[in-house]
């Protein structure tokens, strides 16, 4: 059976190409409960810190091997993408504390110091490169995929939900920012400084993203307690 497949999967990957020829060996796998016993064996093993070395040895012992894999990188995170954008449509088909309770495993299963050092090192890297010049090639490709994403996102979400979202998060980054010792009191105060260095970022960035809070009308805080009302004094007769 296995040869029978195995046959079948370089027919279909030559004329369909490998993500359809895998969604078509695995309708055909997904059936024999051996398959299915293997591949929960095989997910209950994943050791998540050997990808470390498993990255270095792709970087290092294989320099043809490496191009080959950065060269194919653009159509895997775009797989990533595709699979990404279908997981969203069918998870919002299920019923809301279903979901809720998958994705709080979910969350709870992540590494989040590992997450945060994997994109704290990306994004240290791409401000170790100069993307201030216009006509920087990566710089192009970068506004390039952020036109493409925002399309992407308003088709999805609508501006409506990512407005609240914004709301929300400033209003809990202004409570944080109150406390003088929290991370990211620190995290503005760096901004700040940034800013003074960079005046055509305020410009051309900053301003034109405040300028329509600063004109509109200030809304009185909810919290601030109400005065009250003086006492009308009584005409004399």
């Amino acid at each position: 059976m296995i040869t029978d497949i195995e046959s079948k999967a370089r027919a279909q990957i030559q004329t369909k190409g490998l993500v359809d020829a895998a969604d078509r060996i695995m309708r055909e796998l997904i059936r024999t409960p051996k398959f299915k016993e293997s591949i929960i064996i095989l997910l209950n093993s994943i050791d998540p810190p050997a990808a470390r070395s498993l990255v270095r040895t792709l970087f290092w012992q294989d320099p043809g091997l490496l191009m080959s894999i950065m060269g194919s990188l653009p159509a895997m995170i775009n797989v990533g993408s595709e699979a990404l954008a279908e997981m969203a449509l069918q998870m919002n088909t299920m019923p809301a504390p279903l979901l809720q309770d998958f994705l709080n495993r979910v969350v709870a299963g992540v590494d989040g110091a590992a997450l945060g050092e994997g994109i704290g090192g990306m994004i240290s890297m791409l401000l170790s490169l100069n993307l201030a010049e216009p006509d920087g090639v990566l710089k192009k490709g970068l506004t390039a995929l952020g036109e493409g994403f925002s399309r992407g996102y308003e088709e999805a979400a609508g501006e409506a939900p990512l407005t609240a979202r914004l709301e929300n998060w400033m209003a809990g980054v202004a409570e944080k920012a109150r406390d003088k010792d929290s991370t990211t009191h620190a995290i503005i105060q760096a901004a700040g400084k940034a800013m003074k260095k960079n005046p055509d970022f305020v410009e051309h960035v900053l301003k034109p993203l405040l300028e329509p809070a600063l004109k509109a009308p200030a809304k009185k805080s909810t919290a601030a307690a109400k005065k009250p009302a003086k006492p009308k004094q009584s005409k004399k007769e």
